[in-house]
Formats: C-alpha cells, structure tokens, sequence
C-alpha cells in the first residue's frame, strides 16, 4: 500500500505558519493583558483573541508565565534593536540619547498597548526581569545605553565624573517612569502634541543632566 507524501511546497507552507501563529499569538496576549491585566486574562482569552485554537497556544507556549516573558522578550528586543541603531548611526551622545526616547515615545503613540503592558506588568510581575531572556535583553539595553554615555563622555560632551552603567540606568529608569505617567494618566498625553511635549522635557531634563558644566 503506498504511503500519501505531503508535497514539499505544502510542507514548507506549514513551517512556515508556524512563526506567523506564533506572533498572532502574542500580539493578541498584548492586546489581552493591555485590557484585562496579567493576572485577570486566561489562555482561553488570548486564544480567542488570536483566532487560534485553544490547544495551540499551549504548543507554543507552556503556559501563561512563559507567554508574558515572551511578550517582555519580544518588547525589549525591539527596543534593544533600536538602540543598536541609533547607537550606530550620526550624530552627538546628546542627539542619541534623544533619539532613544524619541523612538519610545513614538512607539507609545502607535501602539500604546504594548507599551503599557511593558511598563505596568512589569512591576507586578518582577520575576520576569530577574532571568532569562528577558533579564538578558534588559542588560543588553543597559549596556548599549552605556556605550552612548561612554562616547559623549571621550568627545568631552558629557561629565566623566559619572559611572557610565550608572548613568544608562539612571536614563533608562527616567524614560520608564516618564512613559509610566502617561499610561496611568498622571502625565499628559491625550495627544501627539502633549505626548511631544513630554519627551522634549524629559530629554531636556535627563541631557541636562549628563551634559559637562
């Protein structure tokens, strides 16, 4: 008896889903734990959201512990993407540094969901930055941001008195609580103009700051 073959076109087509569902699958979780919260979304919601089968989430995911690290993965290797970028690119430590924020404040603009589920379950989940992938794409970040001190301070832009790893927390940890007050309403940010109005302080602020007096 002959054995049916899967032709090879179709086979590739398969594999090929398979990233594809996997990201339905974790833009859908962002959305979900953006209105529920973390703690109050089950699988079932986020399967429903994707339009996936509920078993399918669980072929990618063990569970929804695993789900939300990817979700933090995901976010922070985007951000550390583009800090590479910038970090590669023209211009002063100052222009790079406000290019950093800039970039976070426009991906608040387009796609406000991810970013707060970024910074609020966060917080709540702390576990999620203290190892794997998570913890080290946060490093990395730190790092690359250490870099961008580290070159305004050998062009004599920024103070040297300041330790470098020190200082990229220091920028990071600003951007987070500045991008946290708009989430959680306490910093205006009803539109794009208030929305750039707070980036221009904050870097204004932080730059200040950095800069040799």
């Amino acid at each position: 008896m002959s054995r049916t073959r899967t032709p090879p076109h179709a086979a590739r087509n398969a594999e090929g889903n398979e990233p594809e569902k996997r990201r339905a699958i974790l833009h859908a979780a962002v959305r979900v734990f953006a209105e529920k919260g973390y703690h109050g979304c089950r699988i079932a919601d986020v399967a429903r959201a994707a339009n996936v089968a509920y078993g399918l989430v669980y072929h990618y995911f063990r569970n929804k512990e695993e789900l939300l690290e990817s979700v933090f993965a995901e976010q922070w290797a985007i951000l550390v993407n583009a800090i590479r970028a910038i970090d590669e690119g023209p211009g002063s430590a100052a222009d790079k540094i406000a290019a950093i924020f800039g970039f976070v404040f426009d991906v608040y603009k387009a796609a406000p969901a991810a970013v707060r589920v970024l910074i609020l379950e966060v917080t709540r989940t702390p576990q999620g930055l203290r190892a794997g992938s998570t913890r080290e794409t946060f490093d990395l970040a730190v790092n690359l941001v250490a870099d961008v001190v580290r070159q305004g301070q050998r062009a004599d832009e920024f103070r040297t008195d300041l330790d470098p790893v020190i200082a990229a927390t220091g920028l990071l940890g600003a951007l987070e609580l500045a991008v946290s007050g708009m989430v959680v309403g306490v910093v205006p940010a009803g539109d794009e103009d208030a929305i750039d109005r707070a980036k221009r302080d904050i870097v204004e602020l932080v730059c200040g700051g950095l800069r040799r007096r």
